[in-house]
């Protein structure tokens, strides 16, 4: 989903909606491979892993292994359906 300049990765887990940065930290790729059992999403560029939940990132990029994980967290927003709309606080 795109909000003026940014771009939210929208997701639902069993009953709960999570929305993140979509753009991945180290390389600035669009964010996209969601494990729902783990509750993580995947860089499809170089391998970094986020939790849905916090936004923290897991694992640092293949490329990168010394990438600083507490430096390169997303940014998490609160997400809800009202009404059979999607709405995300900003």
């Amino acid at each position: 989903m795109k909000i003026d300049d940014k771009i939210i990765l929208i997701t639902k887990v069993g009953d709960k909606i999570y929305g993140l940065d979509a753009v991945c930290t180290h390389a600035r790729c669009i964010l996209g491979h969601v494990d729902f059992n783990k509750k993580i999403v995947k860089c499809p560029c170089h391998n970094a892993v986020y939790d849905l939940e916090t936004g923290s990132m897991i694992e640092a990029p293949s490329v990168a292994p010394n990438f600083p994980k507490e430096k390169g967290g997303l940014k998490t927003f609160n997400v809800r359906i009202e009404g059979g709309w999607i709405e995300v606080e900003i």
